[in-house]
């Protein structure tokens, strides 16, 4: 019988795409007492990678080496002593923030949260991260009830497809602001679309806020404009729910550049600050919060299983469709990672592990470890 290995992508160093490698273990980890072995399905190939790789993340500090990968689906293949409720096959859903990329994982059995088996995981995972990021924004955060008026920024990213697929599904107005090159995709969800690089987007932007009488919710994926000017477009008892900070990157980008300079970070960094401080006042806490889905599922466990049960079934009534624009095999992730760093991507891009790799990826895994059985090659036609 070939031993069965576990392939996984690794940096060992804080950098750029090209930091990611693809890396094999000799055999399969064993789950402890409590925990569960799980062969993935499909994983997270998001901006919030990206950050992670670059070590901006401002929520968490990895220790290298570390496995990328914020969250995972896949199905039980092994379970540890004491754990009940769990078996073999089972299908299930969890947040790592770092370790989903990979053939196989072992996680806490009392993270999981259970997928029903006839969901496609392609599908399924982008409900993990993005879309319950904008669920809990939305309906946890700020409360929003169907026919309140809602700002979305960076509408054709990640979260911000998915906040507006949900406000197209419980009837919310919303207004996306992306790129002028992504109209079609914030229009195709049902919003009103601004363009941020057209040359009066914030006069056009102040003008829809009085036409709504302000915005009863503003989701901030990118954090491209002024403080100021974007609680100014709240209406009375609205609430900005802050959980993104693309812009400045994207900047970057356009610029020719990896990553922001120094200046540009430092003020990435004091925008980050002011923002968790507006969170914490008393007099502002109402009409500012900072969304991170790792404090909010350890503080609300129970919010995460059955908000993530909630988009199960939303999807499997077809109320919600992902936007997944292409899914990846294990040795083109560092291409995905450039996708995402030149904001060449709109919606989702979805690993899955057990895609089969081409020769190129065979033969440098197998002279990196030469007793290591090979995984499959590509095949092509």
């Amino acid at each position: 019988m070939t031993a069965v290995t576990v392939r996984r992508l690794e940096i060992r160093a804080f950098g750029g795409p090209e930091v990611v490698r693809l890396v094999e273990d000799a055999a399969l980890p064993e789950p402890g007492p409590g925990e569960v072995r799980i062969r993935v399905e499909a994983s997270s190939l998001v901006f919030t990678d990206v950050l992670i790789r670059r070590n901006l993340y401002p929520v968490l500090k990895p220790t290298l080496p570390v496995t990328l990968g914020y969250d995972l689906v896949g199905r039980i293949d092994g379970v540890g002593p004491g754990v009940t409720g769990w078996r073999s096959g089972d299908r299930v859903a969890d947040l790592v923030q770092v370790g989903g990329n990979a053939t196989h994982v072992v996680r806490p059995a009392a993270t999981l949260v259970e997928v029903p088996q006839h969901l496609d995981a392609t599908r399924v995972e982008p409900l993990i991260l993005s879309y319950l990021t904008a669920y809990q924004a939305l309906f946890r955060e700020a409360e929003a009830k169907p026919g309140d008026a809602v700002l979305v920024y960076g509408a054709s990213g990640a979260v911000g497809q998915a906040a507006l697929d949900l406000c197209r599904a419980f009837g919310l107005r919303a207004v996306g602001v992306a790129s002028a090159r992504r109209e079609e995709a914030v229009t195709g969800l049902g919003a009103t679309f601004v363009a941020y690089d057209e040359p009066d987007a914030a006069g056009r932007l102040d003008r829809l806020a009085s036409e709504r009488h302000g915005f009863k919710v503003i989701v901030d994926a990118a954090r491209g404009e002024a403080l100021g000017a974007v609680l100014a477009r709240l209406a009375p008892g609205g609430r900005l729910v802050a959980l993104g900070f693309s812009a400045p990157f994207r900047a970057a980008g356009r610029a020719g550049h990896a990553r922001p300079g120094l200046l540009a970070l430092l003020r990435l960094g004091l925008d980050f600050l002011r923002i968790k401080w507006l969170s914490s006042r008393p007099g502002a806490s109402g009409r500012v919060a900072f969304y991170d889905i790792a404090d909010r599922r350890a503080r609300h466990p129970d919010w995460f299983r059955s908000d993530l049960a909630a988009l199960f079934t939303l999807l499997d009534d077809g109320a919600i469709a992902p936007r997944v624009q292409r899914v990846f095999a294990l040795d083109e992730a560092v291409e995905a990672h450039r996708l995402i760093e030149a904001g060449e991507v709109e919606g989702r891009l979805v690993l899955d592990p057990g895609l089969p790799m081409g020769a190129a990826a065979v033969d440098a895994l197998r002279a990196a470890s030469p007793q290591a059985a090979a995984p499959p090659r590509r095949t092509t036609g």
